[in-house]
């Protein structure tokens, strides 16, 4: 997490990030993914980038360059990815994620720094209609007026947002706004609807692993392709409320220790629908974070964290973002 985040950085060499040097990939077009398992239905995931993702001690992309900028078409491109191989092909705190997805068959993009934030422009190649999933990893300054009203439309009209948010406090890039706060300014205060997931994030910090898990076998975020769900560590991460009387499909996955789980506060993670679109939203960036990427931020090897469970979560929740499970 913020500042407590901890790997043998020197033990990763600049020459493993094929990402870098390779500016050429910010402008060019990637090539239609092989698909290289078993999905016949491929998606598209955006990643964005634009909400200060690197500031601080923070790598919340999928691939940046050797100047540590985010870019659009990972390098090497993601055509060239095969069964083995490995995160470190990409540059980033999220290259895991994205070559996970990509081995599945499906296509990442990074919404780049200076990229807009649109749902409808058709003038805009990277407008949220042109993609399934939109994830957004801890952003650290808010949205525009604009920008809120896109994404929750963008989610209305079937679209899957996956949201992260760290712990109370968090605020890397020192403009007085935390992610708990970004997020809670979406939900609260936008031109569409107050609260349309029935989420929030609470102002809280903490840590522990638990095994206080949601008992449903039929649910695909925790029993989903990817394998079962049974435990999720927080390393200083933030809690969830969630409030079925403003969107009755809010549905609580995982609690804090000890509490019972139909509790509407202490959440870890949470699920909600939204007209047509589906919502995912988990309060620490840990469980995300691969461990490697600038060799400058000190990072946290979350994703393979209590024997997978990290990686099966959010690779469950992406599925399930984009209607696949």
């Amino acid at each position: 997490m913020i500042f407590r985040k901890i790997i043998f950085v020197g033990l990763i060499s600049s020459v493993l990030f094929s990402c870098n040097n390779d500016e050429k990939a910010t402008t060019s077009p990637n090539p239609t993914t092989t698909p290289q398992a078993r999905t016949t239905t491929p998606k598209k995931f955006l990643f964005d980038a634009t909400k200060a993702q690197t500031a601080g001690n923070a790598d919340w992309v999928i691939c940046e360059n050797s100047s540590g900028t985010p870019i659009r078409y990972p390098s090497p491109l993601q055509s060239t990815v095969t069964a083995t191989t490995s995160e470190n092909y990409w540059r980033g705190g999220l290259s895991a994620w994205g070559i996970a997805l990509v081995k599945e068959g499906h296509t990442v993009e990074t919404l780049a720094p200076g990229a807009a934030i649109t749902y409808g422009n058709t003038s805009n190649p990277q407008d949220l209609s042109n993609y399934n999933v939109y994830i957004v990893d801890e952003p650290n300054t808010l949205f525009t007026a604009a920008q809120k009203t896109a994404i929750i439309n963008f989610v209305k009209n079937g679209g899957g947002l996956l949201m992260i948010a760290n712990h109370n406090g968090s605020d890397r890039n020192n403009d007085g706004k935390d992610s708990a706060a970004i997020w809670n300014d979406l939900m609260t205060n936008n031109s569409v609807q107050t609260n349309p997931f029935g989420l929030a994030v609470e102002l809280t910090n903490f840590s522990q692993t638990t095994t206080n898990i949601l008992n449903d076998a039929t649910n695909t975020i925790l029993n989903g392709s990817q394998g079962a769900v049974t435990q999720l560590k927080f390393s200083a991460g933030s809690s969830i409320k969630i409030t079925p009387s403003a969107n009755a499909a809010v549905k609580g996955l995982i609690w804090k220790t000890g509490l019972a789980k139909t509790s509407t506060t202490g959440v870890m993670c949470a699920s909600s629908t939204y007209f047509n679109g589906r919502v995912f939203l988990i309060t620490d960036s840990s469980p995300a974070d691969d461990g490697t990427g600038n060799p400058s931020d000190t990072l946290y090897p979350g994703w393979t964290e209590v024997s997978g469970n990290h990686s099966r979560l959010h690779l469950n929740a992406s599925y399930w973002l984009a209607k696949l499970q």
